[in-house]
């Protein structure tokens, strides 16, 4: 499911961000251009990490940025966004992000199974490594469904 949902246009590499709320807006315009999204649904990301500190940042380098439904997701959709130079989000483990996943979804169960398929690539860390040097859309592509 998730290898099947992702294409060229859902994958940026060398994201310039100036700090953690700057990568999440920019990293959030792919899912906002396809209508994923809605405006509202990138200021509650970003409120949810100042409420409830980085608890985004889910493996090392690697931050899934969301929040819920009501928020102003109109399907389920997922990013990936490689920064160009790694940014801090308040992680005692996994700092610095290399890597946003935006991700939204509709409702608490339709994201379950791509969620699930996440999983295995987050844990492959060769994979992981190859993401993170990844220097080009195609280059990152390859490797992820590889």
């Amino acid at each position: 499911m998730l290898l099947d949902k992702i294409h060229l246009d859902d994958l940026e590499v060398g994201l310039k961000a100036d700090n953690w709320e700057d990568a999440i807006r920019k990293a959030s315009k792919i899912l906002l251009a396809k209508g994923a999204i809605l405006q509202s649904y990138v200021e509650g990301m970003i409120n949810a990490v100042k409420e409830n500190g980085p608890y985004i940042v889910i493996a090392p380098h690697v931050a899934l940025a969301h929040t819920r439904p009501e928020h102003g997701a109109n399907a389920l959709g997922i990013s990936f966004s490689l920064l160009e130079a790694p940014i801090p989000f308040g992680s005692d483990t996994n700092d610095p992000v290399k890597l946003i996943i935006t991700f939204s979804s509709v409702d608490n169960e339709s994201h379950l199974e791509l969620l699930s398929e996440l999983v295995d690539v987050l844990m492959d860390e060769e994979r992981m490594e190859k993401l993170f040097s990844a220097k080009s859309k195609d280059a990152f592509y390859d490797s992820l469904t590889d």
